[in-house]
């Protein structure tokens, strides 16, 4: 799997599974590493029956959901396309966009556990906070850490994900140059269709 990839996935799980009342208690950075220790211990529960697998799936699925602002996320990643889109239209492809990022964080879930998750300073921007971190792999040390930054939002009285930024590429500005193009190119239905048809491969 390409390097920025996967790391954005080790990223995204470096910060799941923490309860929502001390998650709004501490730091963004608290708040990720809590996460982070909470999902490497689910990852390593032992899964040797389909219905073990199937319910650390559903587990990690939810509250990677509960994690991650996809509307915001969705918003972000549609820029000057989003305002033109009708609230149904915007209703399905939160929903696919969703599905695609718990595809992908599902089918490498086994691979995170590779990983060392080590984490920097915190700081304000905006309204948003930025956590530094670095990933390094267990089994290849001499790879250079893989250098990933959080943005964080408050959300009532809990955190939020709505960028991640490995080696300094950002997630939204990844997927928004690849929607522009399609949309640009081919139009809105293409762009849907296109997202539906990778989930049936995968599902396939």
């Amino acid at each position: 799997m390409h390097r920025t990839l996967f790391a954005s996935l080790v990223a995204l799980a470096a910060a799941l599974c923490l309860p929502h009342v001390a998650a709004a208690q501490g730091t963004a950075r608290a708040f990720l590493e809590a996460k982070h220790e909470e999902v490497n211990g689910i990852l390593r529960q032992e899964v040797s029956t389909d219905a073990a697998r199937t319910r650390r799936s559903a587990q990690l699925t939810r509250i990677l959901n509960d994690l991650l602002d996809y509307d915001a996320l969705s918003e972000a990643a549609l820029s000057d396309h989003w305002e033109a889109r009708s609230p149904e239209e915007r209703t399905q492809f939160v929903a696919l966009l969703r599905q695609l990022v718990e595809r992908n964080y599902e089918n490498n879930l086994e691979r995170i556990l590779e990983f060392e998750v080590e984490y920097g300073d915190e700081r304000a921007r905006g309204d948003r906070t930025l956590v530094t971190t670095s990933a390094r792999s267990r089994t290849q040390r001499r790879q250079p850490p893989v250098e990933i930054e959080y943005t964080l939002r408050r959300d009532g009285r809990r955190w939020r994900v709505v960028d991640v930024t490995t080696d300094g590429v950002s997630m939204v500005r990844n997927y928004r140059d690849q929607f522009n193009r399609i949309i640009t190119r081919d139009g809105w239905a293409e762009l849907i269709s296109r997202m539906e048809r990778r989930l049936e491969d995968d599902h396939g």
